[in-house]
């Protein structure tokens, strides 16, 4: 039961968080909303490399926050839903090169990110990478 509850509240702070990110960029105009969208996956995705690197070396007594974190807070934070609909849109809308180079920004970037955010951890955090 305990999951659950870690799962809710990471859940409820992500969500507020990508909320945030939305409200802010909109801010800027309509056109900026897809760069909120990268930015929130970017930031979910090098959490998570920290995250890994961190839950790994602390191991299972570690089960419950990594839950909240992972699958609440990244979980709300990310959004492949609003990324598939921001590509679909631009498709529509007949900007496949827009399309294309979201794919591309988003699949790239969240992997460099998700690299960036492991390395980090281990170089930041040497006793913890076990080196």
């Amino acid at each position: 039961m305990n999951e659950w509850v870690a799962v809710a509240i990471g859940g409820m702070l992500g969500a507020l968080m990508r909320h945030g990110l939305s409200v802010t960029f909109s801010l800027l105009g309509p056109a900026w909303l897809p760069i909120a969208t990268l930015l929130a996956n970017c930031l979910g995705c090098f959490a998570m490399g920290i995250l890994v690197v961190c839950t790994t070396y602390l191991g299972q007594h570690t089960h419950m926050l990594a839950i909240g974190l992972r699958v609440g807070l990244l979980g709300g934070l990310t959004t492949f839903s609003s990324f598939a609909l921001d590509v679909a849109k631009s498709w529509h809308e007949g900007q496949g090169m827009t399309s294309a180079t979201l794919v591309l920004a988003h699949v790239g970037l969240g992997l460099s990110a998700l690299i960036i955010g492991m390395q980090a951890a281990k170089t930041l955090l040497p006793e913890v990478a076990g080196e």
